[in-house]
């Protein structure tokens, strides 16, 4: 009876040290949430490219620059210089830039006929004829009373560029200078029969290089009117 008791104890003890090591064992094997190892950092570090600046294209000083340049100086007294040359030009052939007409040659009925009827006509005794002006071509021509064309004005936009100081460098010192009514009319002859007029603001002191406002190509022999004893138009 005391083998049994013996065995029996022998057998629980062995069945109570077999169990206490199955549960250590399976206590050890079972990481804690302390034991893991940290992968959030890496994971914001490979999710958000964003660099201290701010920036996620990189350094924008590698940007290319797209301002757009302005047009230089030297550029723009190029293109002066250039309408200058064809006003001077033209002239020798009676004629204002972008327009057909001559002085001299060409009758008021026909440039109607070419650019419609004008949109007004006056007469000014002071310059010897009627006015007649075509808005749309930026042109006002002189006519006497024979229709014949004795001056040819030029209103077109790209005049508004050039400067006195320009003109008289480009033409030199003018032939016939005069100052009226708040304006300043400088001319210098073209060729024989011409004579080439230029009109702007009278110099002021805050203003001592005035811009360009029209200018003309004058026939004066066209201004002539013999029947009344008129010598005509010199400028």
């Amino acid at each position: 009876m005391l083998k049994d008791f013996k065995k029996k104890t022998i057998i629980c003890t062995i069945f109570t040290l077999s169990f206490v090591f199955l549960v250590g064992c399976s206590n050890f094997s079972k990481p804690t949430n302390e034991d893991k190892p940290s992968t959030e950092s890496e994971d914001n570090v490979s999710q958000n490219p964003t660099n201290e600046s701010g920036n996620t294209g990189g350094d924008s000083s590698s940007k290319p620059n797209t301002t757009p340049q302005t047009p230089s100086n030297s550029t723009s007294q190029a293109d002066n210089k250039t309408i200058l040359d064809n006003i001077k030009k033209l002239a020798l052939e009676g004629k204002v830039i972008n327009s057909e007409f001559g002085v001299k040659n060409s009758n008021l009925s026909d440039i109607e006929k070419k650019l419609g009827t004008a949109d007004k006509t006056d007469w000014v005794a002071s310059a010897k004829g009627n006015y007649s002006t075509f808005s749309k071509h930026n042109l006002v021509f002189g006519s006497n009373k024979g229709a014949q064309i004795f001056e040819a004005r030029s209103f077109d936009p790209s005049l508004k560029k050039l400067t006195l100081s320009e003109i008289k460098s480009a033409y030199g010192t003018p032939a016939h200078d005069v100052k009226s009514n708040g304006e300043e009319i400088i001319g210098y002859t073209a060729g024989d029969e011409y004579k080439l007029l230029f009109v702007l603001s009278a110099p002021t002191k805050s203003n001592n290089d005035p811009n360009l406002n029209h200018y003309s190509v004058l026939y004066p022999k066209g201004t002539v009117n013999s029947m009344a004893n008129d010598p005509g138009r010199e400028w």
